[in-house]
């Protein structure tokens, strides 16, 4: 056979594999702690062909923003569809697997949250409607995960392991963006005398420059690893057929950014290259995390029997309002709630006798911050940061984005923008007040939820019945998700009352719910 006729034959063959899959694939490329340091954003110190060209190809969105500058809160919420404050996971690294009764930065046990609301990892009911999901392999949900939430999550975790023809949804996730890569100080030789001009907020010195230059330095290393998983697409001829979501968890690693309330802190990069899609552009409408689960049950055609309270943003323009919040990072606490619109801002300090910069022990290992902390100790300090050392804050910021986009300037005693003040009063009250536990301390919200052993809540077993179409299993807690497989598999297959469960090899069910512990049973 020619090679003309063999093109032919592969592309005929490639027509017929997309026609009989009728959901489009979704790759998720999520990079750790950063900006908008990138090209398309107007930051072209990184040299970044393969994201440029998602971008190129896709739309840019600008307004797109977590709602917590830190890792844990943040995926807990794109897992979910829910606020952190609504369902407790809210303090950074709260849960850790294996932790044998030890206790955090605050002397209270590791915890895996119990929310009053029935909530689900999206991706369970992805796979019960046909989707192969993997993960690459970060999960860090500040909970304990699903054991159903994946097909497969591990370091080898990738759409190739699925049936011919299913639909799939991949996850990879980057860390070699994330803040400890900073102090490591491993930098590209073509970035040691690049002259870069830092954010207006830092002092110009050498010292911080270089960390910038570091972090350029691993945009770039970011961007080869996305061009290798973008050539395997091609190589599979599954480019043309996958959505790609390409986004941060989080604002970026220096001081102000990370953990910070503003939006350095908060507002993302978010590239989205669609099928299909002939309107490639920028898009400036507000996207928040919570709103990306609704999103992917949106674009899969799969509908939640859980209410979330993130909003699709597929083929819609709806949210009106971004609502974000900090609580505690290891061992400071610094409660802050912020509502945004398009052009205005207002945070509430629920803490006003601390400063803004709280100490951090583990960002302190950044040159950055102990070129900071140094200035400010020797009484150098000027600009920006030295509002950042003050003592106190005040109760109440209001900033006028669209003129101070690096939140400069209070306003919140200006006259002038009393009307806005009020209304940004309102919602974010009406946020907070929706939010179980976004006005409480995490040892209030934890003697909520837990009895005096912090222990997780039990379950209650299961009844099963054994019928001529298999065993059919009732959970008697509401919101449980139930599995099944056959003793000795890797991968647990969820279970509807329409699965066709036999006993006749040995199988093993478990069930799981947030916060609750998970309950096995075998049988025979």
């Amino acid at each position: 056979m020619g090679l003309k006729n063999s093109l032919i034959l592969m592309l005929i063959l490639n027509s017929i594999s997309l026609v009989c899959q009728e959901k489009p694939n979704i790759l998720w490329l999520v990079c750790e702690d950063q900006s908008l340091f990138f090209a398309p954003y107007g930051d072209s110190n990184a040299y970044t062909p393969n994201i440029n060209q998602l971008a190129n190809e896709g739309t840019v969105y600008e307004n797109c923003f977590t709602v917590s500058p830190v890792c844990s809160p943040s995926r807990s919420s794109i897992i979910t569809g829910m606020y952190p404050t609504s369902i407790g996971t809210q303090n950074m690294r709260s849960y850790k697997k294996n932790t044998n009764g030890k206790k955090n930065h605050l002397e209270l046990p590791y915890y895996s949250p119990i929310p009053n609301r029935d909530i689900q990892f999206f991706t369970e009911l992805m796979r019960l409607n046909g989707y192969y999901c993997s993960n690459n392999s970060k999960e860090d949900y500040n909970m304990v995960a699903s054991p159903l939430a994946w097909d497969e999550s591990n370091i080898n975790a990738h759409w190739r392991n699925r049936e011919k023809n299913q639909p799939f949804f991949s996850v990879f996730n980057f860390n070699v963006t994330h803040e400890s890569k900073i102090w490591k100080n491993d930098i590209n030789s073509k970035f040691n005398q690049k002259t870069i001009d830092l954010p207006k907020i830092f002092p110009d010195l050498d010292d911080i420059k270089n960390d910038f230059r570091v972090n350029y330095s691993n945009i770039e290393r970011l961007d080869k690893q996305i061009g290798k998983l973008i050539q395997e697409l091609k190589e599979d001829s599954l480019y043309e057929n996958t959505i790609i979501f390409f986004f941060s968890d989080h604002g970026g690693p220096f001081p102000r950014y990370k953990r910070s309330i503003y939006d350095t802190g908060i507002r993302c990069p978010l590239i989205i290259k669609w099928i299909n899609k002939e309107d490639n552009s920028r898009n400036k409408q507000l996207i928040s995390f919570v709103d990306f689960a609704p999103t992917m049950l949106d674009i899969s055609g799969i509908k939640s029997s859980n209410t979330m309270e993130g909003i699709s943003f597929f083929n819609k323009n709806i949210r009106e309002y971004i609502f974000a919040a900090t609580d505690r990072f290891d061992e400071s606490v610094d409660q802050r709630r912020c509502v945004r619109t398009k052009k205005f801002k207002l945070i509430l300090n629920l803490d006003t006798s601390s400063s803004v910069g709280k100490e951090n022990n583990y960002r302190k290992q950044m040159k950055t911050m102990q070129v900071l902390d140094s200035l400010n100790d020797n009484n150098l300090i000027s600009g920006y940061f030295k509002k950042w050392y003050q003592p106190t804050k005040n109760k109440y910021e209001f900033y006028d984005i669209s003129k101070d986009p690096f939140e400069m300037k209070n306003l919140f005693y200006d006259s002038n923008y009393t009307y806005e003040i009020k209304e940004h009063m309102s919602q974010l009250n009406k946020w907070i007040n929706s939010s179980e536990f976004c006005n409480i301390s995490e040892r209030e919200m934890l003697k909520q939820m837990f009895q005096e052993d912090y222990k997780p809540r039990k379950l209650n077993p299961p009844t099963i019945e054994n019928t001529d179409k298999g065993l059919v299993i009732k959970s008697k807690d509401t919101g449980t998700s139930i599995g099944y497989r056959k003793k000795g598999d890797k991968k647990w297959n969820i279970y509807t009352i329409d699965s066709k469960v036999s006993h006749v090899n040995k199988t093993e069910i478990i069930m799981f719910k947030p916060g609750y512990e998970l309950l096995y049973k075998l049988i025979d």
